[in-house]
């Protein structure tokens, strides 16, 4: 009876640590703080500056299950926040000739795999739309740190991935002897765990 009861009492005991294993290891969701968080960029004009802007407004979800090596990232930049610091090429960024900000509002990135360096992420790929048109692309993780965020005392993560495109490649061919194809894009990300 007694060695019953010690039985029960020890599988009792090992479906609770295996419980609590799998709970600390199920995958962590993190919503992007648009407020936080935005996408840059930067292209070469008149074959002789590097011209940098910004979209001021990104968002979205993250996914990670560093142990299983799986996640899913989705991140919306709005296009309307364009910002190069000159009002003037800010609204011919955002009409018909460029990003035309009235039909194609948003530029979406959605992962279909991550690279992780053991439980590291260092890597993504995924499909980017922009100005209505979806092509692949790789990023590269710059710096990923997650933990207690120190302005608001809450957990979450901080990134920077980026990319090279040709703009081209999405209908952006407007002025191409005086801007560059070749755009760097990074994405700068805070991002909220969500709690369970």
């Amino acid at each position: 009876m007694r060695a019953g009861l010690r039985l029960l009492m020890t599988a009792a005991g090992l479906f609770a640590s295996a419980t609590a294993f799998v709970a600390q290891a199920a995958p962590e969701s993190y919503r992007v703080e648009a407020d936080l968080s935005s996408t840059e960029f930067a292209v070469t004009e008149l074959g002789l500056t590097r011209q940098h802007g910004r979209f001021g407004r990104t968002e979205g979800s993250i996914v990670l299950d560093p142990q299983d090596r799986t996640g899913v990232i989705d991140l919306v930049v709005d296009a309307t926040s364009v910002d190069t610091g000159w009002s003037v090429r800010d609204a011919w960024l955002r009409g018909e000739d460029m990003f035309d900000v009235a039909r194609f509002p948003v530029m979406r990135f959605q992962s279909t795999q991550l690279v992780f360096n053991q439980e590291t992420l260092i890597g993504i790929s995924g499909l980017l739309l922009l100005r209505g048109v979806t092509r692949p692309i790789v990023l590269k993780i710059e710096r990923m740190h997650c933990g207690v965020i120190p302005v608001s005392g809450r957990e979450g993560c901080g990134a920077g991935a980026s990319s090279t495109i040709k703009r081209s490649d999405f209908g952006l061919t407007y002025a191409m002897g005086l801007v560059g194809d070749d755009i760097e894009l990074t994405f700068r990300v805070i991002a909220y765990r969500v709690p369970r």
